[in-house]
């Protein structure tokens, strides 16, 4: 708070993101749970179209990975955080590698949540859960992931530093106040 009396310039919320302190887990989580549920909801509809659900499936189906989200959001951040560290991948790493990374975390973590939630749609639209769509969806998010994992690590990222919070890259977790998963 001294920063924003010694910088009258800078309003509250610009001071406090330049303090720099570690954010705590649950913050950096809800940051990360807010990112993951955005995103979803835009490009999640899309696939859901391309996998041949029809209206009340895709509300069904973004309603249920909306519920998902909100469960897997901060794990999933987490999970990226342990990507790039499982790979020795820095914030100095080139863009094609943090690429690279953000699709491997994606390709583990998202495609199976995916899946479910398009289980889910297809069981409240058609009351039965049509394995086909379902392997459908999954196949087309595969297929497509080269391109959704890294934005949505992007997108995350955006969102981490909109709040103040470190990039996975530079793991937030794993300076976090309160050690969350540690």
């Amino acid at each position: 708070m001294d920063k924003i009396r010694d910088n009258p310039e800078k309003t509250g919320f610009e001071a406090r993101i330049e303090e720099n302190k570690p954010s705590s887990a649950k913050k950096v989580a809800l940051v990360d749970t807010v990112g993951n549920i955005s995103y979803s909801l835009i490009a999640g509809t899309i696939l859901d179209s391309c996998a041949g659900l029809n209206f009340a499936g895709i509300v069904a189906s973004r309603a249920s990975a909306t519920a998902i989200n909100s469960v897997t959001g901060g794990p999933y951040g987490w999970w990226r955080e342990k990507a790039f560290k499982l790979t020795k991948t820095s914030e100095e790493s080139g863009k094609i590698r943090k690429s690279l990374v953000d699709l491997l975390a994606f390709n583990t973590f998202q495609v199976p949540i995916y899946a479910t939630a398009v289980a889910i749609g297809s069981l409240i639209s058609e009351g039965k859960v049509d394995m086909e769509k379902v392997q459908n969806g999954a196949t087309y998010l595969a297929t497509i992931s080269p391109f959704i994992g890294p934005t949505l690590g992007w997108y995350m990222d955006g969102c981490r530093k909109l709040f103040g919070v470190k990039s996975a890259v530079e793991g937030a977790y794993k300076g976090s106040k309160d050690q969350f998963l540690e």
